[in-house]
């Protein structure tokens, strides 16, 4: 067992602050990358990669190149929350956490910050897709085997433009692209999988060039701007949603936007996160059946595509 866990820390430790520091946020450069915590009891953990292991491609994320989870340095919380759901999927072999000092001014600049930092380190190690976790992350489905390979096989189908699949959203729009994808526009940055075209759109966009690029139903965040992406899919039904851990972005919107009418009780207090939390997978059904519906009607020449 030791040399099973020595040998994950050689392979997951990635020097700290790799690719961390930026231009755009004082609050990165203290930024430090580490791999997911051993746990003595994880299978996982204990694997020791060779031919037999029951733990061997029981949970088989070979798709992605890279793997991060994106948590606050301060809130060590939430680390270990995202961690057992690491361990629980196998992924805890294969994450490694970015840890960001919170933003100076503003929490929002810094999420988005913080997605471009992963980004260039994933970009800085020749990654072409990379998975991205935010520490909310919360895995509803049971992770098998034959869940990923059907993961992997709908990401095969993608077609060559794509540029980001969700595993976890809030869909604003989608279409079925096949049986178990849909075509999406889409809120929530808690777990997907960016493409080498995402990973550069990210390294060149910073969170002061938002402007014209963001969907404004979504606010002002990093998922506001993939909303507007084109290229977007999503694996239908989603894996993964967000938990109601206390987020640091509601906090600030309590502390500096008071409540002045009745829909900031959900976008300006905890009512809105547990909202989002609990009715994440409801919406994706509602979602893609209406456009289901609206596909249906237009195959039919009931409905109109629009231009």
């Amino acid at each position: 067992m030791a040399t099973a866990i020595l040998d994950h820390e050689i392979r997951n430790a990635d020097g700290p602050a790799a690719g961390a520091a930026d231009d755009a946020s004082p609050a990165l450069a203290a930024a430090r990358f580490h791999p997911v915590p051993i746990d003595p009891s994880c299978p996982h953990c204990r694997s020791t990669g060779t031919a037999g292991d029951l733990a061997v491609d029981t949970e088989d994320w070979s798709f992605a190149d890279a793997a991060y989870c994106i948590s606050l340095e301060e809130r060590d919380d939430r680390m270990q929350a995202a961690a057992r759901e690491f361990h629980r999927t196998g992924l805890c072999r294969r994450v490694l956490f970015h840890r960001p000092t919170r933003h100076p001014t503003r929490v929002i600049e810094g999420i988005w910050e913080a997605h471009r930092a992963v980004a260039r380190h994933a970009l800085d190690r020749g990654a072409e897709r990379a998975l991205v976790f935010e520490d909310d992350v919360r895995f509803t489905r049971k992770i098998t085997s034959q869940r990923l390979a059907r993961v992997s096989a709908a990401i095969d189908r993608l077609p060559d433009d794509w540029t980001i699949f969700f595993l976890g959203h809030w869909p604003l729009r989608a279409r079925f692209h096949t049986a178990d994808t849909l075509a999406t526009a889409s809120a929530c940055a808690h777990a997907y999988l960016a493409s080498r075209r995402l990973l550069h759109w990210l390294e060149t966009h910073r969170f002061a060039d938002r402007a014209g690029r963001i969907d404004k139903r979504a606010g002002a965040g990093i998922d506001a701007a993939y909303a507007r992406l084109g290229g977007c899919y999503a694996y239908f039904p989603m894996l993964a949603v967000q938990a109601v851990l206390g987020s640091d972005h509601m906090a600030e919107k309590k502390r500096t936007r008071p409540i002045r009418r009745f829909k900031h009780l959900v976008t300006r207090t905890s009512l809105g996160e547990v909202l989002l939390s609990r009715l994440m997978r409801p919406n994706e059904f509602i979602i893609a059946g209406i456009g289901a519906v609206a596909g249906a009607a237009e195959r039919l020449g009931l409905r109109r595509t629009p231009n």
